[in-house]
């Protein structure tokens, strides 16, 4: 694969703007968009934090035409503790998604056996409320949108917001967790934790093994965000954005 897509989607990320047309060929496999994301991750040189869970729903999935859920980086430049302003550059998409957030307390090493979700859970050292902002860097042309080209570009990550974290989260029912998300006032959607591939957790567990199979691993220190779990919009700049996760707490942000 032409590595100079992945130089292509990096420079557009760091730069705030948007490409005209497809760098180069669509990938022709998810293997193949996973290289270049891999290759956007090496260009664009900013420490990475943890990864995103996106199409983490059969309706998601079934929207970008793919049979699995996807991942994607998250980049330190781009990660914020709530409340805060998050700068959004012109023609961004502005997409709003509540998500469950864990931290991981210690490395997941790399083995040949399977994880199982009980060797995740015990990596976890806590839970946090969390937005995901959603952006792309390819113009809208109205096209659906492809799975492959979602992945390259790094799963459409545009920015990662985390509320204040529990550690005793074993004592809450995270698939039941009741969850809604508030723009200047009004409620935009709800959900519960079951949103994400049954429960956070299990989303979690996909991760680490999807990762464990290519020779990666999650590692202390790491977030990770486990998909949407109420039904996205497009925020609007200089209006509050709250997103309520009842017993788990609160994220509050204005897009700028």
């Amino acid at each position: 694969m032409n590595s100079s897509i992945g130089r292509a989607l990096a420079s557009a990320r760091l730069d705030g703007t948007k490409l005209a047309a497809d760098p180069g060929p669509t990938p022709k496999s998810l293997a193949q968009a996973y290289e270049i994301q891999d290759e956007m991750i090496e260009t664009i040189s900013v420490p990475v934090v943890g990864w995103k869970i996106g199409a983490n729903s059969p309706e998601a999935r079934a929207r970008l035409n793919t049979d699995q859920p996807l991942y994607g980086p998250l980049f330190d430049r781009w990660t914020y503790a709530a409340p805060t302003r998050i700068p959004t550059p012109n023609g961004a998409l502005m997409v709003v998604e509540v998500e469950i957030a864990f931290r991981l307390k210690r490395d997941l090493e790399l083995r040949d056996e399977a994880f199982s979700e009980q060797d995740v859970a015990d990596a976890i050292g806590s839970v946090h409320p969390a937005i995901e902002i959603v952006d792309r860097r390819f113009r809208d042309t109205g096209k659906p949108v492809d799975a492959k080209w979602l992945i390259a570009d790094g799963a459409a990550n545009h920015a990662f917001i985390y509320g204040e974290g529990r550690t005793d989260w074993r004592a809450l029912n995270l698939p039941e967790l009741a969850v809604s998300v508030a723009m200047d006032g009004k409620v935009m959607g709800t959900g519960t934790g079951a949103e994400s591939m049954g429960g956070p957790l299990k989303a979690l567990h996909w991760l680490a093994e999807e990762l464990r199979q290519k020779g990666k691993r999650l590692n202390a220190g790491n977030y990770i965000i486990t998909g949407s779990l109420a039904p996205v919009f497009e925020g609007k700049r200089g209006v509050p954005i709250i997103g309520d996760f009842g017993a788990l707490g609160q994220v509050e942000i204005v897009l700028a």
